[in-house]
């Protein structure tokens, strides 16, 4: 048996090489699972022994030996068990050798209004279990490292797509995205129902109210200043500017246009928030960060298969770009996955998003209803914010006591539109001359 260790692991030392390089791991992966899974070894290995053997020695974990972030042993342990966890799912999924039945997908995104706030109460009860153990944290802190690898350039979309993937395996439930368009479209988006303890919570100064209450975060206690700077999302520019486009470089920094740049419309919608949503290293410590992408993943799986439709393969649509760890075969820094795995159809294949509401149904919410007039579904407003003052000098104060607002924790996102009815107070000043857009 140790003889048949040594020689899977001889030879997958140079497939893994391979992987790295864009290699077909799938199939790696089965040549050394049907290794393990001959007659005569049957019983040498359990299921879950030879799957992790196999996956250990094809994901390029610790490659370079270089630790990521300031992370212990045992936290680097629980990452590398989600990639694992998440790598065996899609491998399992895409109906290997190895498992003889075929699963159906889990990862049913829906609006978290939809089902009248089901989807978002059972995320929300799954990062407070998280949150409690400590593990949303340790995968929150991820994002601290990779502000200059995934941000500013083509790595955007895929490799918070990768992000998603493991919250969401850590979960064990998926994430509802937040269409902040249907916020936009009211005449307060500040009033929606979303800032209030069903949903978000408050949405001025150190958050009380709601799941994520009294939350802390290494800046101090998680707290938001909505409707400061930047915008929502606007559907109809969304479908006009971003989603009339074909390759990926047009919806990209730094080659797409300000009104075609996804991550701008992204960047503004982290300002709106504001408080600690605004910052581009520690934003991840509020979990309606990723209600937030999960909505541009939505739009970017939208623009996936209208490239499919025009014949383009999404998998290979690669942006040339000199700018370190933004290379399809870079290391992701999510402990094991490369880059170009974010853009690859088996990942895509793992997840399904509710298609964005339509009227006169608007997912038949409570929370949301259909104006008959413009044709759009609105999210319905909550209670008014009797302490909506208070809140905003408390959150510049706890900005200013924290060195947030100085630029202690790394810039704010930088934006490349205001709405008109912000009212222009972020916490942190935005750099919007060190960024291009």
């Amino acid at each position: 048996m140790v003889y048949l260790q040594v020689a899977v692991s001889l030879a997958l030392a140079f497939q893994s090489h391979a992987w790295m390089n864009g290699g077909d791991f799938s199939k790696q992966f089965e040549e050394c699972t049907g290794v393990y899974n001959k007659p005569s070894d049957v019983n040498a290995l359990s299921m879950g022994g030879y799957e992790r053997q196999c996956t250990d020695l094809l994901i390029p974990l610790d490659s370079s030996h270089q630790r990521i972030g300031n992370f212990t042993d045992d936290q680097m342990g629980y990452i590398k068990s989600l990639v694992r966890k998440s790598f065996m799912e899609m491998l399992n999924n895409m109906g290997n050798r190895i498992k003889r039945t075929t699963k159906s997908v889990w990862r049913v995104r829906e609006e978290i209004k939809a089902r009248n706030g089901a989807p978002f109460q059972r995320y929300a009860e799954a990062v407070r279990r998280l949150k409690k153990s400590g593990e949303y944290d340790v995968i929150a802190q991820i994002h601290i490292t990779v502000v200059p690898t995934a941000h500013f350039g083509p790595n955007f979309l895929r490799w918070h797509r990768l992000y998603l993937f493991i919250l969401e395996t850590a979960l064990g439930c998926p994430i509802p995205y937040w269409d902040s368009s249907e916020d936009y479209v009211m005449k307060k988006p500040q009033d929606s129902v979303v800032w209030s303890p069903k949903y978000f919570g408050n949405g001025y100064g150190p958050v009380v109210t709601g799941p994520f209450a009294n939350f802390q975060t290494p800046i101090g206690p998680l707290f938001r200043k909505i409707n400061a700077d930047g915008s929502l999302m606007d559907r109809y520019a969304i479908i006009k500017y971003v989603l009339s486009k074909r390759r990926v470089g047009d919806i990209s920094s730094p080659t797409a246009k300000p009104i075609s740049n996804m991550e701008g419309y992204h960047n503004n919608m982290h300002a709106w928030i504001n408080g600690l949503m605004a910052n581009l290293a520690y934003s991840a410590y509020d979990p309606v960060f990723f209600c937030l992408h999960s909505m541009i993943d939505n739009v970017y799986e939208i623009f996936r298969r209208q490239q499919v439709k025009a014949g383009i393969d999404p998998a290979t649509d690669f942006v040339k770009t000199g700018q370190k760890g933004q290379s399809p075969g870079d290391l992701s820094k999510i402990n094991g996955f490369i880059n170009r795995y974010g853009q690859s159809h088996k990942l895509a294949l793992q997840v399904q998003y509710q298609p964005l509401s339509q009227c006169p149904v608007c997912h038949g919410s409570k929370d949301k209803y259909c104006d008959n007039y413009r044709g759009v579904c609105v999210s319905r407003a909550a209670a008014p914010h009797t302490n909506a003052m208070e809140g905003i000098l408390i959150a510049d104060l706890m900005a200013k006591k924290s060195g947030l607002a100085e630029g202690a924790f790394g810039d704010a996102f930088p934006i490349f539109s205001r709405d008109p009815r912000t009212r222009g107070d972020p916490v942190q000043p935005v750099m919007e001359k060190k960024y291009k857009y």
